[in-house]
């Protein structure tokens, strides 16, 4: 079932489910080949802002959003630069859009750098986005239906688990919990690919056993009373992960280098804002319909941990990376002091 993922562009899909939390913004198309920018993008005579270009998802990226909605969050943007964010569906449509040098910085998955860098691919890592932490804010859930009979882990042998795509953190952390169990991820449970927005059906109508849900789909489930818990992202993966990063072009990152410092200075105050004021946050993402959520789940949910000065743990990367070799994912280990390059964030 997964050996038609070899490309490249099918192998770095890694986080599109959990990147389907229901975001209003739209999803635009990539900037067409015959007008694409230049990498260089430096501010020119009569000091023009520099424009980044930003790829993200749908889901977990509350700040990149605010910095649009509240412009008194980045009092560098308008100045130094302006920020072009444009949306995908996942993880290879913001690579490849990456690699035609339609967009500066991508959001994108933590194991989707690595596969990039050891597939040659040139980037730099310059912050977080969002983590998932062991004990400290929300963990992805993977449910079941409260009659499924699925009482613990045991009784996973022989059910079906819905991820929204293979070789994605989803999938990694379905496989370990299944191993933490004692059973095997290959031969005693079955997957299926479905769309994070379609996993609470799926689950209710017995498509699959078990789904997973990030938030806020997991608010919007567990209010059902329909659902209960089987594990979680930290079941057999308990170790902290920078979910997102922002992989950048290097050549963009060293031509601009004052305005990636600004555009870092103003995400990371406004990660502060959104940590400190995470209800008020929200409920301006809905005012504004950045977020197409039931307002009474959405504002109060608990939300993933975040880093509020933008530094990746490099150490855990580490440990992650020699899970995705485990799991024969990734055939070539990266270096993650080669690729990650924390001296643009604000001191």
């Amino acid at each position: 079932m997964k050996k038609g993922l070899g490309k490249i562009a099918f192998i770095l899909s890694l986080a599109v489910g959990l990147a389907a939390c229901g975001s209003g913004q739209t999803n635009q198309p990539a900037q067409p080949a015959g007008e694409q920018k230049p990498a260089e993008q430096t501010a020119s005579a009569g000091n023009q802002p520099v424009e980044i270009r930003l790829g993200g998802g749908f889901a977990s990226e509350e700040p990149f959003w605010l910095m649009q909605v509240d412009p008194s969050l980045t009092p560098n943007q308008g100045k130094s630069y302006t920020l072009n964010i444009t949306q995908f569906r996942a993880n290879a449509d913001r690579l490849n859009a990456y690699q035609a040098n339609q967009i500066d910085i991508a959001s994108i998955g933590q194991g989707a750098t690595m596969l990039a860098a050891s597939q040659g691919i040139q980037l730099k890592v310059i912050g977080s986005v969002v983590k998932d932490s062991p004990g400290k804010g929300f963990n992805t859930k993977f449910m079941a239906l409260k009659d499924s009979g699925i009482k613990s882990m045991a009784d996973l042998k022989g059910k079906v688990i819905g991820i929204p795509d293979f070789k994605a953190p989803t999938d990694l952390w379905a496989r370990a919990a299944v191993r933490s169990a004692g059973l095997d991820p290959d031969t005693d449970v079955k997957y299926a690919v479905i769309p994070i927005p379609s996993m609470g059906e799926a689950v209710k109508s017995k498509k699959i056993d078990v789904g997973v849900f990030p938030q806020p789909f997991f608010e919007t489930a567990n209010a059902s009373g329909e659902f209960v818990e089987v594990f979680n992202s930290k079941t057999g993966v308990n170790v902290e992960e920078d979910f997102l990063v922002m992989m950048a072009n290097p050549d963009f990152v060293t031509k601009n280098e004052q305005a990636i410092k600004d555009f870092l200075s103003d995400f990371t105050n406004t990660v502060k804002y959104y940590e400190e004021n995470g209800e008020e946050a929200r409920q301006k993402l809905i005012d504004a319909k950045k977020v197409q959520a039931d307002p009474a789940l959405y504002v109060k949910m608990t939300d993933n941990n975040r880093s509020v000065d933008g530094t990746v743990n490099i150490e855990a990367w580490g440990k992650i990376q020699e899970m995705l070799v485990a799991e024969k994912w990734l055939d070539k280990p990266v270096d993650p002091n080669s690729i990650i390059d924390m001296s643009y964030l604000p001191k």
